[in-house]
């Protein structure tokens, strides 16, 4: 004989668990998607702010690491290299000198661009870079180093609409080196005046690395340039990055002041 059996679907209550757990399942599903989605996008966006960041470092840190240069063939320009007219600063209203300025948002060089030879200044090759309403502008020409003015100066914005720079700061640091004391052995004891430890090299802390009035001195600059900047169309993605420049071109001069 057959049994039949007598079959019953879910209750109401039932049902509605069912449902509930289904919601909550397809809720998290969907918020873990859209967060994934939302740290792609925030990682691509992170990611075209720092190359446009990088590139533009990149353009600061080569132009700035030339200031100071005279001449590429110092044999025939013995006079350029003593008295570089690049590097000049004691002569006022016609500085050539690496200079900050405006609370460290700008700053201002020269290098023989045209690679003279005497080498000449012209007005094309005092340049520079500062801070200007959320872009960075590049110096192409001016008449002196002594500010940041647009007067009499020639600046041109390298930065795109798509980027606001928010913070732009450079900071020159000058080391010493007083060759004076490094071929001087006042004394006669076979150690130079400044090597206070004899070891024939000039050491940080020692006597060679502070100029004395009248001293044949070398000072060896350095940039730390900091850049904040963040997208235009979206100001929660911010970035920062920090370059140290060294200045290859020396400045020497024959009589410290």
């Amino acid at each position: 004989m057959l049994r039949l059996t007598k079959q019953k679907g879910l209750s109401l209550i039932e049902l509605m668990i069912g449902l509930l757990v289904g919601t909550v399942i397809a809720g998290g599903a969907i918020s873990v998607f859209t967060n994934s989605i939302k740290s792609g996008t925030d990682n691509t966006e992170l990611a075209r702010l720092n190359q446009d960041m990088r590139a533009i470092m990149s353009i600061m840190v080569r132009d700035i690491r030339r200031a100071g240069f005279a001449t590429d063939n110092p044999g025939a320009n013995q006079a350029a290299i003593q008295n570089n007219p690049f590097q000049d600063s004691l002569t006022a209203g016609a500085t050539t000198d690496i200079a900050v300025y405006n609370d460290g948002s700008c700053i201002v060089y020269s290098y023989n661009r045209n690679n003279d030879s005497p080498p000449v200044v012209s007005a094309n090759e005092r340049l520079g870079f500062k801070l200007n309403n959320g872009a960075i502008t590049m110096r192409t020409g001016g008449d002196t180093n002594e500010n940041c003015d647009n007067n009499n100066n020639n600046w041109q914005t390298i930065t795109g609409p798509e980027i606001e720079v928010t913070s732009l700061t450079f900071a020159l640091n000058v080391d010493e080196l007083s060759a004076t004391s490094m071929l001087t052995d006042t004394d006669t004891d076979g150690d130079m005046d400044g090597d206070d430890d004899g070891d024939g090299s000039c050491q940080t802390g020692e006597a060679c690395n502070t100029c004395n009035a009248g001293d044949q001195c070398l000072y060896i600059r350095d940039v730390t340039i900091s850049l904040t900047a963040r997208l235009s169309d979206d100001n929660t993605v911010t970035q920062t990055i920090t370059e140290e420049v060294r200045v290859r071109n020396d400045k020497y001069v024959q009589s410290a002041p």
